[in-house]
Formats: C-alpha cells, structure tokens, sequence
C-alpha cells in the first residue's frame, strides 16, 4: 500500500501532483550534481482522474543541451532523444511536465522559463519542477484559472507490494 504525504497547498480548481518518492529522490540525486549551471529533465508518468491528477512515476534527464549559469535550452536533440527514450523505457507513459535546476537562485519560473512551459507545456495537466540545489529546496507548478503558479505536491512512499490501483485516481 501507498502511503502518501501532502507538501505545499494543494488546489482543488488545478490538477494534483502525485510524485513518487523514488522519482522525487533521482530529480533530486541529479540536480544535486551540477551546483554552477542550470540542468534539466523531463517528468514521465500518467494523467488520472479525467485530467485532475498527474502521477510521476519517472524522470528522464535532458540530454543535448545548453546549459548556463542562469538558463537550460532544450535543444532539437533533445526533444528527439526525449521522444525515443520515454518511447522505449516508459512505455504507456507520457511526458507529463518538465524539471530544471536554479542553483542559488531560489524557486520561481522566470520569464524565460514561463515561455517554455506556455508552449511546449501548455496542457492544462502538464507541471514544471524547479530544484534550487544550492539552497536544498524545489516547488511544483501547475496551470491554474489559466495562468502558471506554484503549488504543492503528495509525496508517494512505496511499500513493496505496492499496486498501481493505490495511486490516487
């Protein structure tokens, strides 16, 4: 059985975010391994619920890109090495939103940030990670009442028989 714990406010006019504490641990694992230069990945899992919830289940790294002090681009490469990975290890999942780091910076989404959520993102389900590995702290966002905020999250511990039906729905 899933047990879960709720971090943050979560909103009931925006879809929930369930990520699993194994996913949460490996973003986690990887932003930590670049503290100069924002990183980048992808959040692969499942909409549930007609739409009203979004499980991540797993994360992809971004390859092929460029990275800076103060920005991440996703380049052609990416996309297409994103495309055949989700393809052939996640099969039946989806790429439910987008993860990048802000090395002492803080957690926001810039205006550079907001660009690539608002269109290569702009699924009502679709969220966006942002990890500040210097400071140690990360936050969600989601699209609400048609705009981009920050939200909470469940946290999804697993116990090894656990079944997919435990999952939120």
């Amino acid at each position: 059985m899933d047990t879960s714990r709720t971090i943050g406010t979560i909103h009931d006019n925006a879809v929930a975010i369930a990520i699993r504490e194994l996913a949460l641990d490996q973003i986690l694992d990887y932003s930590a391994s670049e503290s100069r230069a924002e990183i980048g990945g992808f959040l692969i899992g499942e909409v549930r619920g007609s739409g009203k919830v979004v499980v991540v289940d797993h994360f992809l790294p971004a390859e092929h890109t460029r990275s800076r002090a103060g920005s991440v681009t996703f380049t052609h490469e990416t996309w297409t090495t994103l495309t055949r990975q989700s393809a052939e290890l996640f099969p039946g999942k989806r790429v439910v939103g987008w993860h990048h780091t802000h090395p002492g910076l803080g957690v926001f989404l810039s205006a550079y940030d907001l660009f690539i959520h608002r269109n290569f993102f702009r699924e009502p389900w679709q969220i966006a990670m942002v990890v500040d590995p210097r400071a140690r702290e990360l936050g969600f966002f989601h699209w609400r009442n048609g705009d981009v905020h920050d939200c909470g999250f469940l946290c999804l511990t697993e116990s090894p028989s656990t079944t997919s039906e435990s999952v939120p729905s």
